[in-house]
């Protein structure tokens, strides 16, 4: 007789298998990979040359879960994924000049500034999970 599965799929003593050692990230040569400095640890080519790599993990991942990644309404969900995968964390392609394109200037005045509801969105490191909110940023300035 199987022994009992908990919500997470292993038994209550069971422990999932050990994750790999992580791989360190491919940074270009002679940089931090500290993108606050104007180095891009991610390029667009890199995306273009893993998305391959990218979409066989998610290959591996639909199969790992029991699914048929050959079946008619799957077999473009591993490039979608792969793909929007990269989109979620474009922000490594990014530097603060990109992001902020010369919005920085000085003004005279010595007032709170409150800027709301700036739509935003990230993507939980630690479960790989999408969210998206509003942020409202007060700026004292002087």
């Amino acid at each position: 007789m199987e022994a009992a599965r908990g919500w997470n799929g292993y038994a209550p003593q069971e422990r999932p298998p050990p994750s790999p050692p992580a791989e360190k990230p491919r940074v270009p040569p002679g940089t931090s990979g500290d993108g606050w400095r104007g180095e891009r640890p991610r390029s667009e080519e890199d995306n273009e040359l893993n998305l391959p790599n990218l979409a066989a993990a998610y290959t591996s991942i639909l199969r790992a879960l029991g699914e048929d990644p050959q079946r008619q309404g799957l077999l473009k969900t591993p490039w979608r994924a792969a793909t929007a995968m990269q989109f979620f964390t474009k922000g490594y392609q990014e530097t603060i000049a990109d992001v902020l394109n010369d919005a920085i200037f000085d003004e005279d005045h010595d007032e709170m500034v409150i800027v709301k509801d700036i739509d935003m969105f990230s993507l939980c490191e630690h479960h790989l999970v999408p969210f998206a909110g509003k942020v409202t940023l007060p700026h004292r300035t002087n």
